[in-house]
């Protein structure tokens, strides 16, 4: 354990791990700190869609007249908790107030110029940690089941059009020349024939970090629980458990504290709680997703699929096929209800005939992550207002494998003061809310 002050990136998800490798780009020794192993939480169970063309938010106009009739679907893309509804509430209305079509087409710009450089910064580290076969580029094709999703569908490409995203239609009878394990009869889709995938998420952020370590940098495995903080500097982290120091005597440093030069908070839905303690407040909330892989499907498809109306993807894997998706809001604490991954095999029978979703030796294993999700779906990439060597980057929602590598690169400029990839100010952490 090293005992000098280090660069400390807080979160070992995909998106603390492409800032630390960013950072080391910089010439900065960094520590990554986590209670879990790296990219092992809601970095490892997600679609693996890296989706460059997204350019809609979560709060669309129109959102909250479909809102009720997804919660009470059957299989219902979208859950609350009642005993959770008191503390959803104020992000839930600032939700809603991002709806509106001025704020819509606002966070639509900030989240497109994200996206649009996805594949610009995360390639780069893929490549230069051998990892390139966990790639695929064969964009991204959104399903609608009805004409009226469909319609509706044709009516948001005008998103699209605005931040010069290149899409296609697909009728309802080309649908199955695209994707041949289709069931007929689907009324279309927008194929955004940039978009891309991994094959493994787990494995990508596996092959990231092996790079990290290579390239000098520690790991820890602990859970940050406050700060030392002098006058407008983070100076120490403060974590949930001892640790051995082998350079200099113990009585030296606290053994439960990390020295830090500077401090980068990334680590997800858990940001919240740290970003607080450095006097920064944030409307972030969970949207919690579920997976299920299907070890032996019986079938492949060419690429990512999103069932706008189901919410949820299919996505070919080295795993099999992995159906993740829909929404619960539930929080930090409660037990998962891992019945909704189930209930997406049963979507999916319906949606590929050909599948083979029996219960026995194919039977998946469910699983469920927290989406750290801002009610405008702007993630916070920023300098702290409050001390001078703390950095946030955190609440990317759904699109955090997307936008990880473009963080990480984003924060890497603001900690050496240089001109950042993209304007920061759509993503400041003290921005109106």
């Amino acid at each position: 354990m090293k005992t000098d002050p280090q660069t400390v990136v807080v979160g070992a998800g995909i998106v603390g791990i492409c800032t630390a490798l960013y950072l080391q780009e910089k010439g900065r020794q960094v520590t990554l700190i986590d209670p879990m192993p790296p990219g092992e939480g809601t970095s490892s169970g997600n679609a693996g869609i890296i989706s460059v063309g997204s350019v809609h938010p979560e709060a669309m106009p129109g959102i909250w007249k479909e809102i009720p009739h997804m919660l009470m679907q059957r299989m219902a893309p979208i859950a609350l908790r009642p005993a959770y509804a008191p503390r959803l509430l104020p992000w839930f209305a600032r939700f809603l107030a991002s709806s509106s079509v001025a704020k819509a087409d606002q966070s639509s710009a900030a989240i497109s110029a994200l996206s649009s450089r996805a594949l610009d910064f995360l390639q780069p580290l893929v490549n230069k940690a051998g990892a390139q076969a966990l790639l695929r580029q064969e964009g991204t094709l959104y399903i609608n089941e009805t004409p009226s999703q469909f319609a509706a569908a044709k009516l948001n490409c005008s998103y699209y059009q605005r931040r010069n995203v290149d899409y296609q239609l697909v009728d309802g009878t080309e649908l199955t020349d695209l994707e041949p394990n289709l069931r007929s009869g689907l009324a279309g889709a927008v194929l955004v024939p940039a978009g891309a995938q991994t094959l493994s998420p787990l494995a990508l952020s596996r092959s990231l970090f092996k790079l990290f370590q290579q390239q000098g940098g520690e790991f820890i495995t602990a859970e940050v629980t406050g700060f030392k903080l002098e006058g407008k500097r983070v100076t120490a982290l403060y974590t949930d458990h001892e640790m051995s120091f082998n350079q200099v005597p113990s009585n030296q440093v606290p053994s439960n504290q990390v020295l830090c030069r500077e401090v980068f908070i990334t680590a997800g839905a858990y940001s919240k709680t740290l970003a607080k303690q450095l006097g920064s407040t944030v409307p972030l909330d969970t949207e919690r997703g579920y997976s299920l892989d299907l070890p032996m499907p019986g079938i492949e498809l060419k690429r990512p699929l999103l069932f706008a109306g189901r919410a949820f993807a299919a996505t070919s894997m080295m795993e099999g096929l992995r159906l993740a998706g829909t929404v619960e809001f539930a929080g930090l604490k409660a037990a998962p209800n891992y019945q909704r991954a189930h209930n997406l095999a049963q979507q999916a029978a319906y949606l590929f005939p050909r599948l083979n979703a029996a219960e026995g030796e194919n039977e998946g294993k469910p699983w469920m992550g927290f989406r750290p999700s801002v009610p405008d779906t702007v993630p916070v990439i920023s300098a702290s207002p409050h001390f001078d060597n703390a950095f946030f980057g955190f609440g990317h929602g759904h699109l955090g494998l997307t936008q990880g590598a473009v963080t990480g690169a984003m924060l890497s400029a603001l900690a050496v003061g240089e001109d950042c990839p993209l304007a920061i100010s759509p993503f400041r952490v003290d921005r109106a809310w």
